[in-house]
């Protein structure tokens, strides 16, 4: 006699019902087809709780199929299992024991399987006496990071005590290494920031930092030595960077840019009384000062495949007289010698802005939200959403400009050597800083700021959905 399939749920109607099965067995056709285990796992438990007939050929084949499947993944995780208790593997003991408890949690039940169970124990055993082992090596390991005062290795100790657990470890001795790791980086990062803007100020202060931390062996460090003593050699220093010159200007130039600007009304004024004096109009019927649009615009036709490009500074007397040029209003004969001299011209502009594009009443504030969030974390998102929002409309327009130029140029990192990192580093100081900013501020403060410069690159669709309409900017996209 034929089993008759049980009546539907109470609270589901026939058709309802019908339905509900037939779109469970549409899944269960292409989970068997790519023999997906999971998706099986609890499509199968659909069909148990809401008692679908187990003997229709559809979903007797997939729970057939799903046994299999369920045994070749117990066997995998006995191969594992076999292979970390042989050895003494930490990593096979662990990866088969996450296995064994992934398969627990969709229901498979080892007492089935032989003896996977006492396999199962034994893992573990195992791997609390490798963990122990591991612990004191890890121990060991940062505790030498921390007395050689070594980045690499604070960081790869402190990554895999998070990976055997940070409860297994002092709390004191975590936080401690977490701190000497943060310093480190920031005044790597300061060595890099320096050595990229040639200042000899900047780079006379990281190189005293970088000894203070025994940092003399590090990469960084040996750059910036370098460097310095290039510009010491020289005999010049150009406090902000950007102003030694490797060529020979033009005689044109030399003349030029001898003439001092009485007034000025580009460069060193606000970015309201920039766009009044001198403007472009952009797609999106927004302007922006036309310093930056001839220079960004150039470097797109000419410096995006550069080497180098915002790292090799431009010529000094050439960028004067590109600049005077501005200040006259007199766009059409701005001839640029090479793009670094423009990539040279645009940091100016934004360096010598009275106030930031990101005012200086929202520097604290954009901090507080770097150091308390995580770069891929929502909440970082949207709450620097909401302080770019008081921003000032021009500076967010010409910052959605700067940042989708950068972005765009990022694109190219495999030549120019200028990714969403090197890009943070060398703009950041200008488009974030303090009203007053002192030699330890710069220091302490300079990994957030380039924080903050890199998620407005990185994710500059989600900053800038449309700048068409005031009322959207700030708004929390779809």
């Amino acid at each position: 006699m034929a089993t008759r399939a049980p009546p539907p749920p109470p609270k589901m109607s026939k058709k309802a019902f019908d339905e509900e099965k037939k779109t469970v067995k549409y899944y269960l056709k292409i989970a068997m087809e790519a023999k997906d285990f999971k998706s099986l796992s609890t499509l199968i438990e659909k069909v148990k709780k809401e008692h679908f007939d187990v003997t229709d050929e559809v979903i007797a084949a997939a729970i057939k199929m799903l046994e299999t499947l369920k045994k070749a993944e117990v066997e995998s995780v006995k191969y594992y299992i076999k292979l970390g208790l042989q050895n003494n593997n930490y990593e096979a003991l662990n990866t088969s024991l996450e296995m064994a408890e992934k398969l627990k949690e969709m229901g498979v039940d080892f007492t089935k399987f032989g003896d996977t169970s006492k396999q199962v124990q034994a893992a573990q055993e195992a791997l609390r006496k490798l963990s122990a082992e591991k612990v004191e090596y890890v121990r060991h390991f940062l505790k030498q990071g921390l007395q050689l005062n070594n980045a690499e290795i604070l960081d790869e100790a402190l990554k895999m005590a998070h990976k055997i657990g940070i409860k297994n470890f002092e709390q004191k001795q975590i936080d401690q290494g977490k701190e000497r790791l943060e310093k480190l980086k920031s005044i790597a990062n300061f060595l890099d920031m320096a050595s990229k803007q040639e200042d000899k100020e900047s780079l006379e202060l990281a190189l005293k930092k970088a000894k203070e931390l025994s940092m003399e062996e590090s990469k960084e460090y040996k750059l910036a030595d370098a460097t310095h003593k290039r510009l010491v050699a020289r005999g010049k220093s150009f406090f902000g960077g950007g102003w030694s010159g490797r060529r020979s200007p033009s005689p044109t130039a030399k003349h030029k840019s001898r003439n001092k600007l009485k007034r000025p009304m580009v460069f060193g004024v606000s970015l309201a009384d920039s766009i009044l004096a001198s403007s472009k109009t952009l797609d999106n019927e927004e302007k922006v000062p036309m310093a930056c649009y001839v220079c960004i615009e150039h470097i797109r036709q000419n410096g995006m495949t550069t080497e180098g490009i915002f790292r090799i500074p431009g010529n000094r007397d050439n960028m004067n007289f590109l600049m005077s040029k501005f200040e006259k209003n007199e766009t059409s004969e701005v001839k640029f010698e090479t793009v670094h001299d423009a990539a040279g011209v645009l940091k100016q502009y934004l360096r010598r802005l009275p106030e930031p594009l990101i005012p200086f009443t929202l520097y604290k504030p954009f901090l507080n939200v770097a150091s308390s969030t995580r770069p891929n974390e929502p909440a970082r998102v949207n709450e620097m959403l909401e302080l770019l929002a008081k921003a000032p409309k021009e500076c967010r327009v010409l910052l959605e400009y700067l940042c989708r130029f950068l972005k765009d140029l990022t694109a190219y990192e495999a030549i120019t050597k200028m990714g969403v990192n090197n890009c943070a580093i060398v703009f950041a100081p200008n488009i974030l800083k303090p009203q007053v900013e002192t030699q330890e501020s710069m220091i302490t403060d300079m990994n957030h700021t380039i924080d903050v410069m890199q998620t407005f690159i990185g994710k500059v669709d989600l900053f800038f959905p449309s700048m068409k309409k005031e009322e959207d900017v700030g708004k929390e996209p779809e």
